[in-house]
């Protein structure tokens, strides 16, 4: 094995290192971005729900103190709402980010693979001809002592 083939084997197995790490990001990402959503629902469900007992309690008639209770309340729920939704985009944004780092190093990966498997052809084509000419000269040698 030439020194060039050792040195494509040691740069393909540090891609499937990076590919490993990136991967593990990438999974983390996506976990961190489904959670995101996830408690963006169930705040703007929660939301809902408090809106819809506000209609319950309105049509009963309700205090203005507590209208005023609920009014502030709604108002801290949107705010946390907008800022679960900053927290989904920048998620977003994270996510997107890891999954093209894991293209890319799959491409340098799969580049040292083709850059391998062009030396492998290569060599065994290599063999090849020095066999072919091996057998040449043999053939050769035995033509010439079954003439003499």
């Amino acid at each position: 094995m030439s020194a060039s083939t050792n040195a494509l084997n040691t740069l393909l197995d540090l891609a499937k290192n990076e590919l490993d790490v990136a991967i593990a990001h990438m999974v983390q990402a996506k976990k961190a971005l489904d959670e995101a959503r996830e408690k963006g629902n169930m705040l703007r469900g929660y939301r809902q729900d408090y809106v819809d007992n506000l209609t319950k309690l309105l049509g009963k008639g309700l205090g203005k103190e507590t209208h005023n209770n609920y009014q502030n309340f709604l108002k801290k729920l949107d705010q946390a709402i907008t800022g679960q939704a900053e927290v989904v985009i920048s998620a977003e944004y994270e996510h997107a980010n890891a999954c093209k780092i894991w293209q890319e190093l799959q491409r340098k990966k799969l580049s040292y693979e083709i850059l391998l498997a062009r030396k492998s052809k290569k060599a065994h084509h290599t063999a090849l001809k020095i066999d072919q000419k091996m057998m040449d000269e043999y053939a050769m040698r035995a033509k010439r002592s079954r003439a003499v």
